[in-house]
């Protein structure tokens, strides 16, 4: 039983195989504070310093780190406990909106994953909560945690600004009394702290000429709803008819959650922080691609409270139920068996076998940037690992070199003997290679004349 609770279930997410990000994190984690704070550029320092601290606790084994990340995670729900309790009161989804939050497979399998996602969503969650109930420090306070965890988190910031602006028409026709109004300061006062952290992020632009973005395309446009809320990255290729039929049926609920007049400043809140955000980046992307929904997990988390929203709005008590217990099972059955169809490479096996078959004086070459780190991760000495670079190409920035040397880059191979080379390929399997000594090739030569 345990052991198919492994495969099929988020736990396989916590036991999995790390990737070459995760390993990055964890090799960022292991630096100084200094190294953190002036060595990064697009991700913000938050979660790093957090997670340097947490390995100093807890070392850097897979689960002990990924630990972290669950903690972000279970912070969040307990907050979305709490506000829940607020926007339902006695109503039954006070306790189901938690559920289809701490059941959703897009925030379940990041939740999991050694980033900046787990903190990210309490962050976010927390940012979200202190608008709606207007209180503004914390607000602040969680603004700019969310921003210096993951820069995305300022198209949420975006959002909140336009939701205000759109409710509050008439006092921006009073500009001298805005500097009165707690969330024109509050604005002011997280825009200035982010401030810092934008010039450094502008100044390093012109490095996205060469990055992992793909471009976006209709396709993804008539999907993304349903792509967001679960998790769906185009594996296996067979959901993106699923996906856009959901993204139509979250739409028509987005919009019914609109439909009382009394709450429909409140519930816009929610719609604005699921679509505009999605349409900035989304339509940016067109132009330079920008899109990848993970960094917009708030996106999901909006729309979490837009369903519960939308079922609250319905007036029949059978359908309410029967809509709710839909997406409830619905995402557990889904958390069931997609863990297998989003699996990470199994680098862990390969790299264990490796390590039982080579020798004190042999060296593993990982033949790809990208699977570099995970390499050096599981190796049993991180020091006879290098990037096996025939062509001196530059590692790649996007990839992580901030964290590479020119002396963890090999151009040729090792003369056997003394010494073989592992080489680690992207797809996880290895091969041994080596050069023939100077005398064998003279002799071998010799034999051909």
């Amino acid at each position: 039983m345990f052991t198919w609770l492994l495969a099929h279930s988020p736990l396989f997410y916590f036991t999995q195989s790390i990737w070459r990000d995760e390993a990055f994190s964890i090799f960022v984690g292991e630096k100084s504070l200094s190294f953190i704070l002036q060595n990064l550029t697009f991700e913000p320092p938050v979660y790093y310093i957090l997670l340097h601290f947490w390995i100093r606790l807890f070392g850097t084994g897979e689960i002990a780190v990924r630990s972290l990340s669950l903690l972000g995670f279970s912070l969040a729900t307990v907050v979305v406990i709490f506000w829940s309790e607020k926007l339902f009161r006695k109503h039954w989804l006070s306790w189901v909106t938690p559920i289809l939050f701490f059941t959703n497979p897009m925030l379940v399998y990041y939740a999991f994953e050694i980033r900046t996602y787990g903190w990210y969503m309490f962050f976010a969650v927390l940012s979200l909560y202190a608008y709606g109930e207007s209180r503004w420090r914390l607000w602040v306070i969680a603004t700019l945690l969310g921003f210096y965890t993951h820069t995305y988190f300022l198209f949420l910031f975006a959002a909140q600004g336009i939701h205000w602006m759109t409710f509050h028409r008439n006092k921006l026709m009073k500009p001298f009394s805005l500097l009165r109004e707690p969330m024109i300061v509050s604005s002011i006062l997280a825009f200035s702290a982010m401030i810092p952290w934008l010039i450094r992020v502008i100044r390093e632009a012109a490095t996205l000429k060469d990055s992992w973005y793909f471009p976006v395309n209709w396709n993804l446009v008539r999907s993304v709803l349903g792509n967001m809320y679960l998790g769906y990255e185009g594996t296996p290729w067979h959901l993106w008819g699923f996906t856009a039929n959901l993204s139509l049926l979250l739409l028509v609920m987005f919009f019914f959650a609109l439909r009382g007049k009394a709450t429909r400043s409140r519930n816009t809140i929610f719609l604005f922080s699921a679509i505009i955000p999605l349409a900035i980046v989304i339509g940016v992307s067109f132009i330079k691609p920008l899109f990848v929904n993970r960094y917009l997990i708030s996106v999901t988390i909006a729309e979490i409270f837009l369903i519960a929203l939308a079922i609250e709005a319905i007036k029949n008590s059978f359908i309410q139920k029967f809509v709710a217990w839909c997406f409830v099972l619905g995402a557990l059955a889904f958390n069931m068996w997609y863990p297998s169809q989003h699996a990470k490479l199994d680098i862990r096996t390969t790299i264990q076998e490796v390590n039982a078959l080579k020798g004190k004086n042999d060296i593993i070459l990982a033949t790809s940037p990208l699977i570099f780190f995970e390499t050096q991760y599981y190796s049993d000495d991180r020091r006879r690992v290098f990037l096996y670079n025939p062509h001196s190409v530059p590692f790649p920035w996007y990839v992580g070199g901030v964290l590479v040397t020119n002396d963890q880059m090999i151009t040729d191979l090792p003369v056997y003997p003394p010494s073989r080379a592992f080489l680690v390929a992207e797809d996880g399997s290895f091969t041994i290679s080596y050069r023939a000594p100077p005398y064998a090739l003279a002799q071998k030569t010799k034999k051909g004349l």
